[in-house]
């Protein structure tokens, strides 16, 4: 983390790498955060991303699976979630609800839908270079 603490860069290049970032999360929104709920969900939401990212990712040589950018900003947490792979759509339709027929789901594909109905912005780009990055922002309840 920097001196400052706004601003947390972690690589995965495994699925085992996924503890690390979970703790390194929840000490990072420990320092911004007063809501244990709002650290629950922007972990939830992060870990859920960073998994997908890490199993979707295509090796690169001297390249992690996997980057993870946590800034804090303005009065909320941004994140940023890299990799390398196959584009993925993310449209304004992913939205999850609790009275779906979670059977449409029973494959997969509920990634995106839940991290966008507990956080407040969503972004995907994919860059030139093949990069996948996915966005997410969570805007601090104290300042709300």
């Amino acid at each position: 983390m920097d001196d400052n603490k706004t601003k947390l860069k972690i690589s995965l290049n495994s699925f085992d790498d996924l503890e690390h970032v979970r703790e390194a999360v929840i000490k990072f929104c420990r320092y911004h955060c007063n809501s244990n709920d709002e650290i629950d969900i922007i972990e939830m939401s992060l870990l859920e991303a960073c998994h997908n990212a890490v199993q979707y990712s295509e090796k690169r040589k001297n390249k992690p699976l996997c980057e993870l950018i946590l800034f804090y900003d303005n009065k909320c947490i941004k994140a940023i979630v890299k990799n390398y792979g196959k584009a993925f759509k993310v449209t304004e339709k992913d939205t999850f609800s609790i009275d779906q027929d979670f059977l449409q789901y029973k494959n997969g594909g509920l990634g995106i839908p839940l991290i966008k109905s507990l956080m407040d912005s969503v972004e995907y780009l994919r860059k030139p270079d093949n990069t996948n990055e996915l966005i997410i922002v969570k805007k601090l309840i104290k300042y709300q």
